[in-house]
């Protein structure tokens, strides 16, 4: 039965991915375009500490699969309600809509802007004191103090990950910050997110079972990244807190310690430019690996420091390989986060002005897809924008007229089982091309079987055999040749900031072939020369 399962208010969770919309339910429509990915399996927490909301709620995945609620039957939908709603179908004006309602058809907003004001009514702090986080103005993103966290289990026992929501407007992405257990008992925190007293709670078993955190590490300059790292020492004040070489801040290159002056135990400490060096030393490298990639040619940094700095991680019990935004993946359906309050994307989903969509899997596949574009292209080719200053509010959120091809725009994305997004492609990586395929080559070399970008998908089922070729593509590739007509609006920056100087000419590939990847002692590779065995 594709019908969601549905619990009533007060009733425990038993899933991370849920969707709140009112009275409103998730529909049963599975749409036959969309397709599995290469996301990751993982398992969700069936006891995850987080509060029950006041309305009904349904799983965000109930038309995927199954489920099974442990501690509360489902709710029948096609009982008397539906019965009744039918027979009176056409004598009440309103008999349809709740006709609609009883068989699993979502309750409609009357128009784009109640449907915004809805969601702004759920991310207050009387609405749900249990997400909010009093610095938000530090790095005033999207949705401000409100950061509701959805927590998965990647490998039980020893890596978790907990997503949160950043962008503008409407057009919201996932952040995310993985746990990792240490094998003499601790914690090791990549990227860490707002620390709630939700995710406080989700943390809390998790803590009792393996012991406190002990490093807090952050593995990029950006300062979404970095900008919880002080506010999250506060809560585990023994650990150590760990920046990239070379760290700065944009628009203001302040000292993260003196932007965010919250560090227990004072200023962070720098991590080594890698693991196999020897040059340095941090307390985790025989059980978690890393190498720094830091790209320079910008005015931004005088041309010769960094202003792209990214950090692979890998975990050798797992496999597992962190990184912050080198390469991503994405699925037609969005992250559970993303699906939690699910009306942004119904928002972002329009197609043009005053076309509402209804609560449905199809209907937030199209608002993740056209998110996507906008947060990896900026201006995707398919979307025409007209803002009426009259109608300003509203036009903000519905004044985007979609071509169809946003379609195959957001389809080229999907099917890529591995991608270095559009900016870096087009306007960080072609002024080093040869200091990013020497850290490429070296990542490569690990022995990983899954990847857990701090964006989009995670984990994601790939190697180094995906991750070298998906850094060949970035370096080989021009950006129109990757991802399309999207990327025009990129070209056209990356254009004018080598016109202005801004940006350096860029740099051909000394050595152009393949980058080497490690393959597992016995197995068949297609071609020697691009891997190389243990």
């Amino acid at each position: 039965d594709a019908v969601p399962r549905c619990l009533l208010r007060g009733a425990p969770l038993n899933k991370m991915a849920c969707v709140a919309l009112g009275a409103s339910v998730t529909a049963r429509v599975t749409p036959g375009g969309l397709k599995p990915s290469r996301r990751g399996a993982v398992a969700r927490d069936a006891d995850a500490v987080f509060p029950v909301r006041r309305s009904i709620r349904c799983d965000a995945l109930d038309d995927a699969r199954p489920v099974v609620h442990k501690k509360a039957p489902p709710v029948p939908r096609r009982g008397f309600m539906g019965t009744a709603a039918a027979v009176v179908a056409g004598v009440l004006p309103w008999s349809k809509d709740l006709a609609a309602f009883a068989s699993g058809d979502p309750f409609p907003y009357p128009d784009v802007v109640t449907m915004q004001e809805a969601f702004w009514a759920k991310a207050t702090k009387a609405a749900h004191p249990e997400r909010w986080y009093p610095y938000w103005w530090a790095l005033p993103l999207a949705p401000y103090g409100s950061k509701a966290t959805a927590m998965a289990v990647v490998v039980p026992g020893e890596v978790w990950t907990f997503d949160q929501l950043q962008g503008l407007l409407d057009v919201l992405v996932n952040v995310r910050m993985t746990v990792i257990k240490l094998e003499n008992g601790g914690l090791w925190v990549h990227n860490p997110v707002a620390p709630t007293n939700e995710l406080m709670a989700m943390l809390a078993p998790i803590v009792d079972e393996h012991g406190p955190v002990k490093h807090i590490v952050v593995g990029s300059a950006a300062i979404e990244h970095k900008i919880y790292a002080g506010p999250f020492s506060k809560k585990f004040q023994a650990a150590d807190v760990w920046l990239p070489p070379k760290n700065w801040s944009f628009p203001v290159d302040l000292p993260l310690e003196t932007y965010v002056p919250y560090f227990p135990k004072g200023s962070p400490k720098t991590l080594p430019e890698d693991t196999r060096s020897g040059v340095g030393a941090v307390p985790w490298c025989e059980e978690i690996e890393h190498s720094v990639l830091q790209v320079g040619g910008s005015s931004l940094r005088n041309f010769s420091d960094p202003w792209f700095v990214d950090t692979a991680f890998y975990h050798q019990k797992t496999k597992t390989l962190l990184v912050t935004d080198a390469v991503l993946h994405v699925s037609p359906d969005p992250p559970p986060i993303n699906s939690l309050d699910p009306e942004p994307l119904l928002v972002r989903g329009m197609d043009a002005p005053d076309l509402m969509l209804p609560n449905t899997r199809e209907a937030r596949s199209a608002g993740w897809g056209k998110t996507v574009l906008f947060g990896l292209l900026f201006q995707p080719a398919a979307v025409d924008v007209h803002i009426d200053l009259k109608k300003i509010n509203k036009s903000f959120l519905d004044g985007f007229t979609w071509d169809e091809k946003w379609r195959d725009g957001f389809d080229n994305l999907c099917a890529k089982p591995l991608f270095v997004p559009p900016i870096l492609q087009v306007l960080a990586f072609p002024r080093r091309r040869d200091e990013v395929k020497q850290w490429a080559q070296g990542v490569a070399q690990w022995d990983f079987e899954r990847i857990i970008p701090s964006h989009l998908d995670g984990p994601i089922d790939a190697g180094p055999k995906e991750f070298a070729r998906a850094m060949d593509v970035a370096l080989g590739e021009d950006g129109h040749e990757t991802f399309g007509d999207d990327v025009k609006t990129l070209v056209a920056i990356e254009k004018l900031s080598r016109d202005i100087k801004s940006l350096e000419e860029a740099r051909p590939l000394t050595d152009d072939s393949p980058i080497k990847y490690y393959v597992k002692p016995g197995l068949d590779v297609e071609t020697t020369a691009e891997a190389v065995s243990a």
